[in-house]
């Protein structure tokens, strides 16, 4: 399935490059949070939580075809972390390392130097490892979301510009993961499934080139 995604977001960036009366590449860092409230096993309710910010960086190519109307494709990956405990117990931490695949229908305003865009659409979410204290958690299949997003762009030249960015980024499903320290039971008790959603928010600063 994974294979299947890739090879139909090669299409669309291949496909838009046909028609495309623009086209821009850019790239960016960046850093954001995940809102959405996860939780544990009924018997694990005691456990505290804290969530890092996700941080990462990502790269995009941007196809106008008629009116500023067009297809944005992009690839971001994206780190996020989880550490929670419960009395008793030490504090694990749960790394999430996360390519996200996004093909958005895009609308570029052009003001002058600057230029304001608006995207939604799919997002394809695969994981690519799990790192930290935790050996033992499952590997995940891809996820199915939705994106949506803005961009503010300053350009210096007729060709390079400054990209400020805003991306919301939502699962359709919560994932279960099922948690073991080391494969060891902890104070007793081992760490039971935890389910979670993202529901990130995040922003980007980066650098954008105009080919035509």
């Amino acid at each position: 399935m994974k294979k299947i995604i890739a090879m139909a977001f090669t299409a669309v960036l291949m496909l838009s490059a046909t028609f495309a009366l623009d086209f821009e590449v850019g790239a960016r860092g960046i850093l954001g949070r995940n809102f959405d409230g996860g939780s544990f096993a009924d018997n694990y309710n005691a456990a505290k939580e804290d969530k890092t910010f996700d941080f990462g960086f990502g790269a995009y190519a941007n196809f106008a075809l008629f009116g500023g109307l067009g297809i944005q494709a992009e690839a971001n990956y994206v780190r996020s972390s989880i550490t929670f405990a419960k009395d008793g117990t030490q504090n694990v931490q749960y790394n999430m390392h996360i390519l996200d695949l996004s093909p958005m229908a895009w609308l570029n305003l052009d003001l002058w130097k600057f230029t304001v865009g608006f995207g939604v659409g799919p997002n394809f979410e695969i994981p690519l490892a799990s790192l930290g204290d935790i050996t033992n958690a499952k590997k995940q299949d891809f996820t199915v979301g939705l994106i949506t997003g803005a961009d503010f762009k300053f350009y210096f030249t007729d060709h390079l510009g400054l990209v400020l960015s805003g991306r919301f980024v939502c699962d359709f499903k919560k994932k279960d993961v099922p948690i073991e320290v080391n494969g060891y039971q902890v104070g007793g008790a081992s760490y039971p499934t935890y389910s979670f959603a993202r529901r990130t928010l995040y922003g980007g600063l980066g650098l954008e080139f105009k080919f035509f």
